[in-house]
């Protein structure tokens, strides 16, 4: 693990302050507070993640206009792997309360009619889409900030542009 510069208070406050915008902003978006979780946020960022790449291929090709084809499905055992930090258990309740609130929906698989499949509502994804978007648009506008305190060297740490 790289050992990172080391920056002033100030500089550490306004990225905190980045943080927690970035997490009003999920709030605000998901519609309930229910949703303010990490694991939701693992869940719903890498089911989105995984739809993306099975759309648009491994190299991310269209992802500039994004919203081509039908979202990837999933069995409910695929997604307890997409919450690598609840039990199997835990999971399985996440993943229902987020069915029961729309957020999934689940469907039956048509190659195996006693199994269940799971894809994000319309409305997640679309959720999903203008909380990266936000995302994104705070952190590009972060300013650059001033250098790194002290000598980089001692600290192991890269070398970060002023």
């Amino acid at each position: 693990m790289n050992t990172p510069c080391r920056y002033s208070d100030t500089r550490r406050r306004e990225f905190i302050d980045l943080l927690n915008d970035t997490d009003q902003y999920w709030v605000e978006v998901m519609g309930d507070r229910l949703f303010h979780d990490l694991n939701y946020y693992d869940l719903f960022t890498r089911m989105w993640l995984r739809s993306n790449k099975a759309r648009n291929g491994r190299n991310g090709l269209n992802s500039r206009n994004g919203s081509g084809g039908p979202m990837e499905t999933f069995r409910k055992s695929e997604l307890y792997q997409l919450m690598p930090n609840v039990s199997q258990r835990t999971a399985i309740k996440y993943i229902q309360i987020a069915i029961d609130n729309g957020l999934l929906v689940e469907q039956a698989d048509p190659g195996d009619l006693r199994s269940r499949r799971i894809t994000m509502s319309a409305d997640l994804k679309r959720k999903i889409e203008l909380f990266l978007d936000y995302s994104i648009s705070v952190f590009e506008a972060f300013p650059r900030g001033d250098v790194a305190m002290g000598d980089r060297s001692a600290y192991g740490g890269a070398e970060h542009d002023a």
